[in-house]
């Protein structure tokens, strides 16, 4: 008996394992049936999301081919409008009076550029109007100064506020005169209060005509008064602005109107690069809602200083997005001011706090503006 018991125990144990192996063995083949299928699944999932991966690669590749050539398209339209423009204003030499200024050749031209509120895009007008040179512009007369500004199509009034005849005086002094103006310059640092505004090396010199309403005459001056950098002007005071203005011989008032102090802070910020300011503003063109807006185009802009509290360097950045005329900032709402006091970068509410669309409205509504080119 307690034999037969010992070998049913036995018998009992061996099925148990053998039920055990069995069962083992299933969830083993189940688990790999089941990962087969899986894997199959997921590899034709892969499969499919790689093809859908390659062909949406070929489409950024084929759109970035499309966005290049329509930048290269637009390219050649501007140049295009570009070279029409310029051949219109050279068709209208003959309402000037070059007995008045003097007539000069491209072989003696001068960098107009040095006179503040010259940029390239005047100097070159000027340049298709056989006005190359700093005498040249020193001669000309109220009538010589309406008659340009009617032939380039230029905002009336600026030659005047920007003191062109009076900065082109200057450069036309021979070396002698030139020589004694510096020496004057230099002869007044004395005067200034280096210790608030501090000192710079002309090794540390930023270039100051990155900053608007600076052109190369004005920085050299300013050099002259060993004043190189973005910081010391940033530190001017009132009493700093009418000590520099006197010792430079400038016109008073002009720094607080170009906003020197402002810019150059501005320019601390963005480590004096200009460039990179404006690129990450043409980026985020995308974020103006041009359908409310309307569409403008350089040849069409208008004198946008002639909105109080907006200035040159403010101006150069609203051109940057393509807002061009007094009608765009006109129709402001709320939304865009808050958008583009971002993308600009701007100080938070100063667009609301000096008016621009009230005084947009005004100018709108007087048509006291002009377009700059009419194509």
């Amino acid at each position: 008996m307690n034999t037969l018991t010992i070998l049913l125990a036995l018998t009992k144990n061996e099925a148990t394992f053998e039920i055990i192996l069995m069962l083992s063995g299933s969830a083993i083949i189940g688990y790999l049936t089941a990962w087969l299928f899986y894997k199959a699944v997921y590899e034709k999932k892969i499969k499919i999301i790689e093809s859908e991966k390659h062909e949406l690669n070929n489409r950024i590749v084929n759109l970035d081919a499309e966005i290049f050539n329509l930048k290269e398209d637009l390219s050649n339209k501007d140049k295009e409008i570009g070279d029409l423009i310029m051949a219109h204003i050279s068709e209208r030499k003959h309402m000037l009076d070059y007995k008045s200024f003097g007539i000069a050749s491209e072989s003696e031209k001068d960098d107009l550029k040095m006179i503040s509120g010259i940029g390239p895009f005047i100097e070159e007008r000027l340049n298709a109007l056989d006005i190359y040179t700093f005498r040249q512009i020193s001669n000309f007369s109220p009538q010589d100064i309406e008659t340009i500004n009617d032939a380039i199509e230029y905002f009336s009034g600026r030659i005047e506020r920007d003191e062109w005849v009076a900065q082109a005086l200057d450069l036309v002094r021979n070396e002698e005169l030139k020589a004694d103006l510096f020496r004057r310059i230099s002869e007044r640092k004395n005067r200034i209060y280096y210790d608030r505004i501090g000192t710079a090396k002309k090794e540390e010199a930023d270039d100051l005509t990155i900053i608007s309403g600076i052109g190369g005459w004005i920085q050299e001056k300013l050099n002259a008064l060993d004043i190189f950098t973005f910081r010391q002007i940033s530190n001017f005071t009132k009493e700093d602005i009418i000590t520099v203005t006197e010792a430079i011989e400038y016109f008073p008032g002009r720094i607080e109107r170009d906003e020197w102090i402002l810019q150059a802070r501005e320019l601390i910020r963005i480590a004096g690069k200009k460039s990179d300011l404006l690129k990450r503003i043409r980026d985020r063109k995308g974020r103006i809602y041009y359908d409310r807006l309307g569409i403008a185009h350089k040849y069409e802009a208008n004198n946008l200083t002639l909105i109080d509290g907006l200035g040159l360097w403010v101006e150069e950045r609203l051109n940057t997005l393509g807002i061009y005329t007094f009608s765009q900032i006109s129709k402001l709402t709320h939304t865009d001011i808050e958008t583009i006091t971002e993308v600009l970068e701007l100080i938070p509410g100063r667009i609301e706090q000096d008016k621009w669309v009230e005084q947009a409205h005004e100018l709108v509504k007087n048509e006291i503006h002009k377009p700059l080119i009419v194509p």
